[in-house]
């Protein structure tokens, strides 16, 4: 270098690392900015970012080394180890104070013996207090430590310091660091830049050092990054890290600063102080101490008072956690090549800074610095890896919605229903292949990308619950996996979202089992069992929402009536998929299984009905399925054996998982109940074909009905479309028959058949009564077959109310059982109208009396009188009033139908009276108004003929409409009545989220959801009207 320009040297060197700074700066903030950081570190193996720790806690253990020794840990300069010093102080002593001293703590800090705060606290303070009562009390001065090199010491250029004629003097290399003030780098780099003391001509040269330098340093921090996250347990976002570093270190080149990004040995002893990283305290502490240090410049009076053995060994502690975590317990977390990897790595680099690095010439030690190299290394190794694992292409993970996504369970009509509308409250997140480093950072962020379109798009009410992993069909997953399944745990873990994992892979299941996957979280071994399980977490979830509105006395009736209703259904409609085993009494018989019994063997035929319990079937293809209560098993041998399916049948056998009861309808009887009673064999035979196709996994199920379908075409699917209906717009004969009841309607003679030969099978042999706790028993077991949580104790206490036992002898007589189900069924009528539905039903059959009174002709009839036909509570009564499958409908039957179309619009009515009472309450205690609360009575029958605005239909849960109201009556308001979230949250005193979980339930308009004033609230406004109140009723409770 010419003399005239060491004058230049200092000044374009800042210059030039300013710049170099500045180009690291953009580069940083441009990655960011792409949002191309994650991508680019979710393509960096484990077995690499284990690799690059090992690396960091090798180089702290360096620095450990330089601090104590003063000597660069290198092949080199290891020698001087050996040299003996006229001085006490051999550099041996503080390296072995250092190690010592740094293992320790780690080893306690490891084990938790004490908190890590007080524990590194103490760690500092006590061997300075220590150091210094030994030096006082032998006597020995601060200058002679330092000559001894007990501390770090500045050579020659310190206050006080300097050469004459070539000799140190005042103090000599071994001069106390001074204070400095923070603008005399400035001063040097600017000064040069303004007054011509920055050499450019020398800067083009530092251009490949630029580019070389950034991208390395780019490389370095994404890396911390990555590193952080798995040291620290955190989500980090990482273009918003690289944003921020690439700001901070812009505003550090201007400085004349270094690269401003986190270092992972810091934020690891960081987080073992403060013990928190959610805080922003410590950092904004930490960066204030920083700062005043800085301006004050006493960052080298205060090294001043720090002993090497004392630095040297919280560098140990620092680097010896990297080394051991990775070096060691990685192989609990890794496979063996991956952990072979690691060491691979770490030894490269240890042989390559060591040993080579310092060999090569000057100018090209910079640019091959350890760190790359072994990174460069570590990708070529974990690619090779792959390539072996990875024998076939993956698959992109899929997301499903629970609307395409059923298990095998059987369930009922009634369940189908409610999951359809609670799709969206699970998915199933399906993953195959091999998961390696790359897959599994797509799968994590298709998973960010799917929860915050939800966010956007969703009211909190209609968002994932339950996120199912399906597993099953990956055959390996890589160990960089590992920390993506863990922010996957987190992330649903804040967004209050349950986690179930499905997978079969004995190894897969173990790996998980042992990284503590499944905590927090189900697991399961298939599919079809996580599918389950969901499900009836679903409806055990739907069950406790709906039963927050039975405050209603009322209403609570109206759903014990209905229960009761179902179980004595007999409607032989093949389109109704819910059938009623009290019908199947008869035909049948009872047993009883123990856990692990078998049924079902080859030559077995008969029919089974779980009515208890669980009973897992076993498939000819292997498959497995579980029966629930309600449903029918082995049916396919049976339609086999009869000729309705082609053989062979699927079910090979059937054992009960828990103790069950089991309906047996052997083959002979079959065939007997379709010679005696042919509308209940057809009717059967449906309900069989319907739960054949629900067996299997994977089924997509039905879609939830919306407001038009109930309305219109699904209701309405009994109705022949070839012919005219009349429409009676003044429905006067239906509403006059609301006034009066003095006429007793009597059960059909199939009703009386059926009812008697239920009340038989419930009979002792030679009882002519039952007891009612029997017969209060045999209502329960038929009601929990057909889904109804209600306990045995609430059956008795609804038995004992309905006044069933006229005479209070505590049995029940035939008669007395047949009058229950009368006036369960059938309302009376006013006996003035009588001669006028004679004469209209005569009419009726004068038109075709060569014709069966059939189907058809009856629904004519029906809306000749004002009814409503396309309402689905005809659908019931039809299916009711030929229960006898003779096809003609005689008089008597006919009335049968006016009864119940009569009982269940009192029933309807009464549900808009608790109606009405849940809005007015809601209103005056929203207002703050003290409200008594007050049961809905049964209206008067004036108020029935103009409030029957939809009929309770007491056997399909449909929604119907019956008798349109009058003007007047819209005219009062009681149309446009809704309820919404808050009417909800005040009179049922229930959290605002269940609130609109309860309200989404019961909607079924199509509701567009809104963006709040928050960008992160998305609301509907969504409302529960008479019709969806009542459907709610019937359908969920």
């Amino acid at each position: 270098l010419h003399p005239d320009l060491y004058s230049k040297l200092v000044p374009t060197t800042l210059m030039a690392m300013m710049i170099g700074n500045a180009v690291t700066g953009l580069l940083f903030y441009g990655l960011g900015k792409m949002k191309n950081t994650a991508s680019v570190i979710g393509f960096i193996p484990a077995s690499v970012v284990a690799g690059f720790l090992t690396c960091i806690g090798y180089k702290v253990i360096k620095l450990a080394v330089l601090i104590t020794t003063g000597f660069s840990f290198k092949e080199k300069y290891i020698r001087n180890l050996g040299i003996q010093y006229d001085h006490v102080n051999d550099p041996w002593l503080p390296l072995t104070i250092a190690l010592i001293y740094g293992i320790l703590l780690y080893g306690l800090k490891h084990r938790h013996v004490f908190a890590a705060e007080k524990l590194i606290m103490s760690f500092i303070i006590v061997p300075l207090i220590f150091f210094f009562i030994i030096c006082a009390a032998s006597g020995v001065s601060m200058d002679r430590l330092r000559e001894e090199n007990w501390f770090l010491t500045q050579a020659v250029d310190g206050e006080g310091c300097g050469m004459v004629d070539g000799d140190i003097v005042a103090g000599g290399g071994n001069c106390a660091f001074t204070r400095t003030n923070f603008w005399q780098t400035l001063q040097v780099a600017y000064g040069g830049l303004f007054s011509g003391g920055v050499a450019w001509a020398a800067v083009p040269r530092c251009i490949p050092i630029f580019i070389m330098g950034s991208c390395m340093t780019s490389l370095d921090s994404m890396l911390k990054l990555t590193s952080s996250e798995k040291a620290l347990g955190v989500d980090l976002d990482y273009n918003h890290e690289m944003k921020l570093g690439g700001k901070a270190t812009l505003v550090s080149a201007l400085w004349a600063g270094s690269p401003a990004y986190g270092q992972t040995k810091f934020n690891v002893i960081n987080l073992s102080i403060a013990r928190t990283s959610d805080s922003p305290v410590p950092t904004l502490l930490l960066g204030a101490l920083c700062l005043i240090v800085f301006l004050s410049g006493m960052a080298g009076p205060i090294i001043n008072y720090m002993p090497r053995f004392l630095l040297g060994g919280l560098c140990v502690f620092a680097g010896v956690g990297f080394l051991y975590e990775n070096l060691w317990e990685g192989r609990k977390n890794m496979n063996r090549v991956s952990f072979a990897i690691v060491w691979v790595i770490f030894l490269v680099n240890f042989i390559w800074e060591f040993f080579i690095l310092q060999n090569l010439p000057t100018n090209i030690q910079p640019m091959v610095p350890g760190l790359l190299v072994v990174f460069i290394l570590g990708i070529v190794l974990s690619t090779f890896e792959f390539m072996f694992a990875f024998m076939h292409k993956a698959k992109e993970p899929e997301i499903r919605g629970g609307d395409v996504c059923c298990s095998s369970a059987v369930r009922s009509e009634k369940h189908d229903t409610q999951l359809s509308v609670m799709s969206p409250w699970f998915q199933v997140f399906r993953v195959e292949s091999f998961v390696f480093f790359g897959t599994a950072n797509n799968l994590y962020q298709q998973l960010k990308a799917h929860l915050a379109d939800q966010k956007a798009s969703k009211p909190k009410a209609e968002r994932t619950k339950y996120l199912l992993f399906d597993l099953t069909d990956v055959t390996g997953i890589d160990s960089s996996a590992k920390n993506v399944f863990f922010k996957v745990h987190r992330l649903l873990k804040t967004d209050g979202i349950n986690l179930v994992w499905a997978m079969m892979n004995p190894k897969i299941v173990e790996k998980f089992a042992a990284w503590g996957l499944y905590d927090g979280a189900w697991q399961f071994d298939s599919l079809d069992l996580s599918l389950r399980f969901v499900e009836d977490k679903l409806l055990y979830r739907a069950s406790r929402l709906s039963e927050k509105w039975m405050v209603n006395d009322t209403v609570r009736r109206i759903f014990e009536r209905q229960v009761l209703a179902n179980v004595f259904n007999i409607s032989v409609r093949p389109d109704e998929k819910t059938f009623s085993s009290a019908r199947l009494q008869p035909w049948s018989h009872r047993i009883n299984l123990l856990a692990g019994e078998e049924l079902c063997g080859d030559e077995d035929d008969k029919l089974y009905m779980l009515y208890a319990g669980e009973v897992q079937i076993q498939g000819r293809d292997g498959s497995k399925y579980s029966v629930f209560t309600g449903s029918f098993f082995n049916l396919d041998r049976l339609l086999v054996s009869i000729g309705a399916l082609p053989s062979p049948p699927m079910t090979i056998g059937a054992v009960a998982t828990v103790d069950s009861m089991v309906l047996v309808l052997p083959r002979n009887k079959f065939k007997e109940m379709q010679k005696s009673d042919g509308a209940l064999a057809q009717k059967l035979l449906m309900t069989l074909i319907v739960q054949k196709e629900s067996n299997r996994p994977g089924r997509v199920r039905p879609v939830a009905r919306s407001r038009k379908t109930l309305a219109g075409d699904l209701d309405s699917s009994f109705l022949d479309n070839s012919i005219n209906y009349p429409v009676n717009p003044n429905r006067s004969m239906a509403k006059r028959l609301l006034n009066g009841s003095d006429y007793k309607i009597s059960l059909t003679d199939a009703q009386k058949e059926s009812f008697c030969q239920i009340f038989d099978v419930i009979c002792q042999p030679g009882e002519d009564e039952i007891p009612m706790d029997r017969f209060s028993a045999f209502v329960s077991m038929e009601a929990h077959a057909l889904g109804s949580n209600i306990e045995h104790e609430q059956f008795m206490a609804i038995i004992d109310a309905s006044g069933i036992d006229e005479d209070g002898d505590g049995s029940l007589s035939k008669d007395e059982f047949l009058s229950f189900l009368r006036g369960l069924f059938l309302a009376d009528i006013p006996m003035k109208e009588m001669d006028t539905l004679r004469s209209t039903y005569d009419a009726a059959v004068a038109k075709a009396p060569h014709l069966p009174m059939d189907e058809s002709r009856v629904l004519v009839l029906f809306a000749e009188l004002g009814f409503d036909i396309n309402s689905s509570s005809m659908g019931d009564v039809i299916g009711v009033i030929d229960a006898d499958g003779d096809g003609d409908v005689d008089f008597s039957e006919f009335l049968t139908g006016i009864g119940m179309m009569k009982q269940f619009c009192i029933l309807a009515k009464q549900l808009d009276v608790a109606f009405d009472d849940y809005k007015n309450r809601s209103t005056q205690m929203r207002s703050g108004a003290a409200v008594r609360f007050q049961d809905a009575n049964v209206p008067q029958q004036g108020r029935l003929q103009r409030g029957a605005s939809a009929l309770f239909s007491s056997i399909t849960g449909e929604k119907m409409s019956a008798l349109p109201q009058d003007n007047s009556e819209e005219e009062n308001g009681s149309n446009g009545v809704e309820l919404d979230a808050g009417d909800l949250e005040a009179f049922l005193s229930v959290p605002r989220e269940e609130a609109e979980e309860m309200v989404f339930l019961a909607d079924q308009d199509e509701v567009e959801a809104k963006q709040g004033q928050n960008k992160d609230e998305v609301s509907a406004n969504r409302t529960i009207d008479r019709e969806e109140f009542q459907q709610l009723i019937r359908s969920w409770s």
